[in-house]
């Protein structure tokens, strides 16, 4: 046998497996979303189906009849039909789950079964190389406690263990045994309450052995086994997490893996297994060179403890490529019994869309003592057991020695099985890919069936109701006008604020509160402590940065009037969202809080609503306005900031003079003058100085003192006067500039509220056909907004039918979008339901 061409073609059939994932990945990701819908429309189904029992109880409308029959028990006593629907679903996605592992694996799986002494543990170890330390045989007990997967891993010998938490221990183990034992009470659900708990001991007196039954009594001494054997185990369940895994060596492994051999003895060996959940042994396999190959361990369908459907049966539906059967003959004893019989078809359900002559095999190991005829009689008597099945059967003699079974297996057995998957196993993948198309493609169009039955169900019966709908549109044309009225008074307040030339009092508040607090900031000193303070920092800077100390302030001014100016930028906001306020309550008068609810952003959530319905013109209109005031801007920086930028300190000869002073009247400038306040008040920082001096040179690096005496302190008095002069007079200008443009801006900003208004009013109530729109969006709500004028249970069972037509045409997508990934696309569907 070339054995390399064998692996080779095994490795080439594997890469070609992964060719596949990106197929299976996106089938899985549209059933997922497709079983989601079928979910949700089971559910509007049972829930149509309990208002048709109360709106219509023994006499339903026709076609809530039909509804109501598919919630109805078969004509044989059967699940209804929604539940054989269900359980399809679920058996479908038992098998894309077998595939999608399958896919996603890199190695082929080669699982061994076999009863106790049928010499599995024997084959294991001629192909691993591991030896009777780590996989030991039992004369007359089982051995495999723990499912194992057995890697190729040329200079490892560890194997990673991969423990249970206590909770999974509890799951996984104590409940299945606690059932199959027909105990009346669940498992205990801590360490210390199951240490104590009162299990009934057969055969000691207070419960003899024949109380229980034949099957029950091998899982009550796995409880009591286990409990025993706690303090063995415990440590490693506890304060274990999900998944956690420890590393252990090969010559530890055997109380992980096996049943202790106690002979009587309890405490012959630790019981580790109990904590285990699965091992992956890494070793050097001495017969083979593809690390692709992996030997699944599988403990016996048939030992007690085990729940078959649940561990056995998965590992081989979900973790095997091909399983070897592994049945000894022995003197006297039928080589096929019933529960070897059983095991096949445990396979024969495990192998999904691969053929049963394709995925197990039945290893014969004739016992030593047989003579030659017995052994022709063996092999022929087994042959004939799995010739319906169409099995392959192999001869394999382990012998009695590990060398005539490493012999057997290598010269025999690996052979066979190497071939055959060279042969078959890129033909299985596909055989398990092409069911999975038959399979989902067969489920989808059952449900999408079902699903358009449901539709026009739902939709005879809306047209068998067209009084309501009448109503409810007669109705929506009342409520238009309603609304009109409503939103009309919002309206024409703002209008007439515009025809009266009323300011909006948020912002109209927010700019001469702006202003007062700029005076106030110059009257109490700037940031000074007070004017006092201010005079004395200031006039000591005069000495030698006269120029620099006006910079400074001037600069400070238009920080102090941007700080204080810029805030009217929120009035503008409060002022929307007082218009928006008004808008939405008034809506709420009709609508509801159902339709506007209460909340910070009603118009957004009203948008929200009327997103889900065709209603062009409503989320136009609710876009456009609750967008208002992005497309207004920024007052400020559109106004106030052009002001604010002309404070600047620019000396003149004589003293440079604010525009208000160059522009005022003579006249007036001479009655000031003869009205000049004492020097030191408060009066007099709106004032300009008596006898202003020429300001400082800045290019002078030493100021001169002036002429006519009095020295360098009398200059710097004169500059701090002048600075302060200027300084205040430019401030005052400012703010009144900012007081006249900003509220002359207020007067416009009154007129876009009142066109926002206008504009909404009008989309919304005024549009042809727009009361359609609201029919839409009020249907759902309808009991709310109009009270009386609906039967509770017609409504509810309006909506419900409303909901069963949307859950159908969403099965309906779905189902269009899995066949098309599948490849097999379904019949053209109906239109669906219309909306409106």
């Amino acid at each position: 046998m070339d054995r390399s061409r064998l692996e080779a073609s095994i490795s080439r059939a594997l890469a070609n497996r992964a060719v596949n994932r990106p197929l299976v990945a996106e089938i899985d990701r549209y059933w997922e979303t497709f079983t989601g819908c079928f979910a949700e429309l089971v559910d509007a189904v049972d829930r149509l189906v309990a208002e048709t029992a109360g709106a219509y109880g023994a006499d339903p409308d026709q076609a809530l009849a039909a509804v109501q029959a598919w919630r109805r028990p078969a004509g044989d006593g059967g699940p209804d039909r929604l539940d054989r629907l269900t359980e399809r679903i679920r058996r479908t996605e038992g098998h894309l789950g077998a595939v999608r592992s399958r896919i996603e694996r890199d190695t082929v799986n080669v699982g061994v079964v076999g009863r106790t002494r049928a010499g599995k543990s024997t084959v294991l170890r001629a192909v691993s190389g591991l030896d009777g330390t780590v996989l030991p045989s039992h004369e007359n007990n089982p051995t495999t406690a723990s499912r194992s997967w057995i890697h190729h891993r040329p200079g490892h010998a560890e194997a990673l263990v991969t423990l249970r938490t206590w909770d999974e221990f509890v799951e996984q183990y104590l409940a299945p045994l606690h059932a199959s034992a027909q105990l009346p009470a669940g498992p205990p659900s801590d360490p210390e309450a199951f240490r104590v708990h009162p299990y009934p001991q057969p055969g000691a007196g207070s419960a003899p052995s024949d109380e229980y039954s034949a099957d029950a009594l091998p899982y009550l001494k796995k409880l009591i086994q286990a409990q025993e054997s706690l303090d063995d185990y415990l440590p490693l369940l506890a304060r274990r997490r999900k998944g956690d895994r420890i590393v252990v060596p090969l010559k530890e492994l055997a109380p992980y893996l096996s049943y202790p051999d106690d002979r009587g003895n309890r405490t012959a060996a630790p019981r580790l297994y109990h904590a285990v959940r699965d091992i992956h042994v890494h070793c050097d396999f001495p017969q083979v060179d593809t690390t692709a190959m992996v030997l699944v361990d599988l403990p016996g369908a048939g030992e007690a403890g085990l729940d078959v459907q649940q561990h056995f049966l998965r590992d081989l539906t979900h973790e095997v490529d091909f399983l070897l059967h592994v049945k000894r003959g022995v003197p006297g004893r039928a080589f096929f019994a019933q529960e070897d019989y059983s095991d096949l078809h445990l396979a024969q359900l495990a192998c999904g869309d691969v053929p049963l002559s394709d995925f197990t095999m039945v290893v014969v190991n004739p016992d030593v003592t047989l003579s030659p005829e017995s052994i022709r009689n063996v092999l022929t008597t087994a042959r004939a057991a799995v010739a319906n099945y169409q099995v392959r059967t192999v001869e394999c003699p382990l012998g009695s020695t590990p060398d005539s079974a490493e012999a057997a297996v290598r010269e025999v057995l690996l052979p066979v099985v190497l071939g055959h998957l060279a042969d078959r196993l890129a033909e299985m993948d596909r055989a398990m890919l092409d069911g999975l198309r038959r399979r989902v493609s067969e489920a989808t169009r059952e449900v999408v069936v079902f699903a358009a039955e449901v539709a026009a169900a739902a939709e005879r019966w809306q047209l068998g109701v067209p009084d309501e709908a009448d109503r409810l549109q007669s109705l929506a044309e009342y409520l238009c006008d309603e609304l009109a009225d409503e939103l009309a008074v919002v309206y024409e307040e703002y209008d007439g604020m515009v025809a009266r030339h009323e300011h909006i009092p948020q912002i109209e508040s927010a700019v001469d509160e702006a202003a007062e607090r700029v005076r106030d900031w110059v009257r109490g000193g700037f940031d000074s402590a007070d004017e006092a303070a201010w005079r004395a920092r200031t006039k000591n800077g005069m000495y030698w940065r006269g120029g620099a100390m006006g910079d400074w302030w001037f600069n400070r001014a238009r920080t102090k009037l941007t700080e204080e100016f810029g805030g009217v930028d929120a009035s503008v906001d409060r002022a929307v969202a007082l218009l928006w306020q008004r808008m939405a309550d008034a809506l709420r008068t009709r609508l509801t809080e159902a339709v506007v609810p209460l909340d910070d952003r009603p118009l957004e959530a009203l948008l929200r609503r009327v997103e889900r319905v065709p209603a062009p013109v409503l989320k136009k209109a609710l876009e456009d306005f609750t967008g208002l005031r992005t497309d207004y801007g920024s007052l400020f920086l559109r106004v106030g900031s052009p002001v604010v930028q002309e404070v600047r300190n620019i000396p003149g000869p004589a003293g440079h003079m604010p525009p208000s002073a160059l522009t005022q009247d003579p006249a007036e400038r001479g009655k000031a003058d003869d009205e000049q306040p004492s020097p030191g008040s408060r009066a007099s920082w709106f004032q300009p100085p008596a006898d202003p001096q020429p300001a400082p040179q800045r290019s002078a690096p030493v100021p001169t003192p002036p002429a006519g005496g009095g020295g360098y302190a009398a200059g710097a008095a004169a500059g701090m006067e002048r600075l302060h002069h200027e300084l205040v007079a430019t401030v005052e200008t400012a703010v009144a500039e900012l007081e006249r443009k900003l509220h002359t801006e207020a007067l416009s900003m009154v007129r876009v509220l009142a066109a926002a208004a206008y504009q909404f009013f009008a989309a919304t109530t005024g549009t042809p056909g727009v009361e359609r729109e609201w029919r839409r969006v009020c249907r759902a709500e309808q009991r709310a907004i109009w009270p009386g004028q609906f039967d509770g249970a017609e409504a509810a069972l309006s909506e419900s039918v409303s909901l069963l037509l949307k859950r159908a045409d969403e099965v309906r997508t779905g189902g269009a979008e899995l066949a098309a990934a599948v490849g097999a696309p379904l019949p053209d569907r109906n239109a669906g339901p219309g909306q409106g």
